[in-house]
């Protein structure tokens, strides 16, 4: 065993005043972003002395935690914009329900009403953002690249975006991150298997893609722990993290079936084939949409701005499709340096092809969107291996690349609250 892939664990006040200021920092970063349509001071002024934030009108999960506080999992006809099935005379959401849990306390304090899913999204944006930084600090990271790892999370990645906008899909995106950190630090700790999979489920109970994770969690508990060289599997240590991937999936079952009267779900079939941009018959998932995936997620450059030849402000925007993540995450190429044993390599980039298989599979890439959102399912995985590259120093172009992704996130930020959602 290396003991060189130690990281020091015990708290001590330097961590906890770092992990105090990254989220505090992180937390005024979305919250300042979510408060006002214009990046100009005395709006900025104007808006804070209102104290108002903006508050989603794609607030799905406000909708389905009322439902449950009201003993239903279905929810009265709502407006056009949720994306809620029609399926027998009643309405649901499709979306995974644990996002709802964590705004229930707003719902049962404030109404559904007045309930903010953006103030949950703006919190645990900031949570995420604080896990990346104590993510590398238990890998070893010396302060200087965790500096620049953490803006890279906050800023490179669709991380800021989602967390300040709040709405059902962006959310998701946010939740998983933070449940997919607090699993990967129990397995890089005290390794409690019913911990980790009680995190691990909450992540496939947001975003479905998450339970192609799970075999890599059960195999890293199996193999004596992350920083184990031992290579025969002890299944006993699975038992605690059985048992609880076996209760998640009754309880799912459980929820189809007083949804659907089917004990696994059809929600995004069905609405697959209700939507315009789906089909009638078969299923969201299809080989004939790879193509399109893979030129959205590597080749879809951002919109130039021009009149009759002629370059004006801002020069360059959002395609609403989204932009590529070398356009927008080019920092992501330290994942191909990354120093780490064989055994954790393989097992990391085999669940990153399996959580990005279905997502290179489906449909819509996201639709509506600054970069590639749904990358954010794989991008904590990939965010290990970008920190097992930098332990020691970043690479000057590293950094660059870091800054340039920061940059580039911010101008997303900003492009989407003055020209699409100025009016939130």
């Amino acid at each position: 065993m290396k003991a060189d892939l130690y990281a020091p664990t015990r708290w001590t006040r330097g961590l906890v005043f770092e992990c105090i200021v990254v989220a505090l920092i992180s937390l005024i970063a979305i919250t300042v972003s979510a408060m006002h349509n214009e990046f100009s001071i005395t709006d900025t002024i104007n808006w804070i002395q209102s104290g108002k934030i903006r508050s989603t009108f794609y607030n799905n999960d406000v909708l389905l935690a009322n439902a449950l506080l009201n003993g239903r999992v279905w929810i009265p006809k709502p407006d056009v914009w949720i994306d809620a099935l029609v399926y027998h005379g009643k309405h649901y959401i499709i979306e995974g329900p644990f996002p709802a849990l964590l705004v229930m306390p707003l719902v049962m304090i404030f109404g559904v009403e007045n309930a903010n899913q953006t103030l949950a999204s703006i919190f645990f944006g900031a949570v995420a953002t604080t896990l990346g930084w104590y993510i590398c600090v238990r890998l070893g990271v010396k302060r200087g690249p965790r500096l620049w790892l953490t803006l890279f999370l906050l800023a490179g990645t669709d991380l800021w975006w989602c967390a300040e906008l709040g709405d059902v899909w962006f959310f998701a995106h946010v939740v998983v991150v933070v449940f997919v950190f607090l699993a990967l630090l129990e397995l890089l700790g005290r390794r409690r298997g019913w911990l980790v999979a009680l995190y691990a489920c909450c992540a496939a109970e947001t975003r479905f893609t998450l339970l192609l994770a799970l075999p890599f969690f059960a195999y890293i508990l199996a193999s004596g722990g992350w920083y184990s060289e031992d290579h025969h599997l002890n299944w006993r240590s699975l038992r605690g993290f059985t048992l609880t991937v076996g209760v998640g999936t009754l309880l799912w079952v459980v929820y189809n079936e007083l949804r659907w009267g089917l004990p696994y779900d059809i929600g995004y079939t069905n609405f697959y084939r209700q939507d315009t941009w789906g089909q009638t018959t078969g299923s969201p998932f299809r080989l004939s949409y790879v193509p399109y995936q893979l030129y959205s997620y590597f080749m879809r450059p951002p919109d130039f701005v021009e009149y009759k030849q002629l370059p004006i402000p801002p020069y360059f925007k959002v395609n609403m499709n989204g932009i590529a993540l070398p356009f927008t995450s080019p920092a992501l190429i330290l994942v191909f340096f990354s120093q780490i044993p064989q055994r954790l390599k393989v097992a990391l980039w085999t669940c990153i092809i399996l959580i990005a298989l279905p997502n290179f599979a489906y449909y819509l890439n996201g639709w509506y969107q600054f970069g590639m959102r749904h990358a954010l399912d794989f991008e904590p995985f990939l965010f290990v291996l970008m920190a097992y590259a930098v332990r020691e120093r970043m690479p000057h172009w590293g950094a660059l690349l870091c800054a340039y992704s920061a940059a580039v996130g911010v101008w997303g930020v900003w492009f989407w609250d003055v020209f699409i959602r100025a009016g939130d």
